[in-house]
């Protein structure tokens, strides 16, 4: 009985703390935009091909490309990417040589002196205000960021 009634109050304590979350916790959890939001999905989605398509080239060549030797292998042309899933917004866009590989998106990749690494910035050149910007590297992993006086 002891423990019926100890694991109740549990229960109770954890539905009164869900109920009762402040609304700035809750509006800072909620998406705020969504047009924003679907920007930071596309270059999410983005990077995640750029990286499938570097993983590949390695695999074939023992060193990673540059943006140019991506497009010019056919990864990303001016019809899309082979990438991308079909859901992808961004699977039929034309993607440009230059830095500007996308309208409003410039791409910065470095490789190392004997391309074993890489990494890339992606930059929402839009984004006049914050700055938002995806990074990657070879080992796979995204990271967003924006100027330090935004929020997150």
């Amino acid at each position: 009985m002891k423990r019926l009634l100890i694991s109740l109050w549990g229960v109770l304590a954890i539905l009164l703390l869900g109920v009762s979350t402040p609304r700035h916790v809750q509006s800072a959890l909620a998406p705020s935009d969504d047009a924003e939001n679907a920007r930071h999905s596309l270059a999410i989605g983005l990077l995640r091909s750029i990286n499938t398509a570097e993983l590949d080239y390695k695999l074939k060549h023992g060193k990673y490309a540059t943006w140019e030797t991506l497009v010019d292998n056919g990864d990303f042309t001016t019809k899309g990417t082979k990438w991308a899933s079909k859901n992808d917004p961004f699977a039929n866009l034309g993607f440009s040589r230059k830095s500007e590989i996308l309208p409003g998106w410039n791409l910065r990749l470095n490789l190392t002196a004997d391309a074993k690494a890489y990494d890339l910035l992606l930059e929402d050149a839009t984004d006049d205000d914050c700055g938002y910007a995806a990074i990657t590297d070879e080992r796979g992993v995204i990271r967003q960021g924006k100027a330090i006086d935004c929020k997150i």
